[in-house]
């Protein structure tokens, strides 16, 4: 079996940035490299940001974390993402969670 490394571009800060999952057991080979990459000015061109920045970034751009803004007793609507449900689903209701998301429309 090997370890696997996922690239991918669907973060959940809402910024124009790369998610990357990996092993533990290499995420501090992975950081030091990535931190040690300088651009041609000689700066890093990567630099660590605590979950406070993640936060900051993923509520502006109106993204929800689960067991924060939502949770099995806070439905989509409550936490400000009925822009999510589309105008049909939301007229049928036909889905599961249907019932919870109804009371809140």
């Amino acid at each position: 079996m090997h370890d696997e490394i996922t690239v991918s571009r669907c973060g959940y800060t809402g910024e124009d940035g790369f998610e990357v999952s990996l092993p533990n057991h290499h995420v501090e080979q992975f950081m030091d490299a990535l931190l040690a990459v300088k651009g041609e000015s000689g700066e890093a061109l990567a630099r660590p940001a605590g979950l406070g920045a993640r936060d900051t970034l993923r509520l502006e751009a109106g993204l929800c974390l689960y067991g924060h803004e939502m949770k099995e007793d806070i439905s989509p609507i409550k936490a400000m993402l009925a822009w999510t449900i589309s105008k049909r689903r939301r007229e049928e209701l036909g889905f599961l969670g249907a019932d919870m998301v109804s009371k809140h429309l």
